[in-house]
């Protein structure tokens, strides 16, 4: 499978809802960074209505996912900060 087939395919997972995690074990690549990097590299190709509809979604999943990480690990502090730094970082990729 080329590059660009994988990162389209990254796109097409992460709208179904995926993780990161599991896209990179379905298209075989090494690291969770790796499925969020061929997603960057897709919405990037989109023209740009496509492109900004993408990330709406992918801003309301992220919304959802802070939601589900705070409740979790609400009694948790090191590990909810670590998580929500985290978090921000895919939100910073977005723009």
């Amino acid at each position: 499978m080329s590059g660009k087939a994988i990162d389209e395919q990254a796109l097409e997972l992460r709208e179904t809802g995926a993780s990161y995690s599991a896209i990179a074990r379905r298209l075989e690549l090494r690291r969770a960074g790796d499925a969020h990097g061929a997603f960057l590299r897709a919405l990037k190709a989109r023209n740009t209505d496509d492109r900004e509809q993408l990330i709406v979604s992918e801003r309301e999943r992220l919304d959802k996912l802070e939601l589900r990480i705070r409740e979790r690990d609400a009694d948790l502090p090191e590990k909810l900060e670590r998580r929500l730094g985290a978090l921000e970082s895919l939100r910073t990729s977005l723009k």
